[in-house]
Formats: C-alpha cells, sequence, structure tokens
C-alpha cells in the first residue's frame, strides 16, 4: 500500500487565513476525495510516486470557482508542499495523518 493512502488533516496558509480541512487518499470507485469546508470533492486521477510525492488536480466551486493544482510529499505521517488555486500564486501546505 502507498504510504500516501489515508486520511491528512492539512491546513492551507491562504492570503485570507489559515485553511483546515482533510484529504483522503482512499482508492473507490470514483477515484479519490478531498473533504473540506464546503463538502466532499472527487478526484478522478491521482499521481502517486515512490518516494512519497502526490500530484492531483480538482476544482471548487466556493467561495469562487477555481482549478487548484496540488503538489505535496509524504514523509511518515507529516505532508507538506503547495497548492496553486488558479490565477493566484501558489499558498504553502502543511498537515499530519489524521
Amino acid at each position: 500500500m502507498s504510504p500516501q493512502i489515508g486520511t491528512w488533516n492539512l491546513t492551507v496558509k491562504a492570503p485570507t487565513g489559515p485553511q483546515n480541512f482533510s484529504l483522503r487518499f482512499e482508492e473507490g470507485p470514483k477515484g479519490f476525495v478531498v473533504d473540506g469546508p464546503e463538502g466532499d470533492t472527487e478526484i478522478p486521477v491521482v499521481a502517486f510516486a515512490d518516494d512519497g510525492g502526490v500530484t492531483f488536480e480538482n476544482d471548487t466551486l466556493k467561495p469562487m470557482k477555481l482549478h487548484m493544482k496540488w503538489d505535496l510529499f509524504v514523509d511518515g505521517d507529516e505532508i507538506s508542499g503547495t497548492v496553486k488555486p488558479g490565477m493566484f500564486p501558489a499558498q504553502k501546505v502543511t498537515g499530519s495523518r489524521a
């Protein structure tokens, strides 16, 4: 099993303040899931690297419609990286296994 599989508590350091949510990498019929304040978002394609890296993209509708590009790295029970929300600059992501 990939070290990235599981549930992660994440904090995105956004310009409007920290945004907290959970990210669940659990293989299922519809791919993977981000559990955010506006509800669950399904992620059909996630790329896991052997070194702990994970990349994926998803779309949000709230608080505004954005295409998010995630580049994360898992090291044991810690996760970190960046997310690039649409036209905005990349934002730092940190977190730990739930």
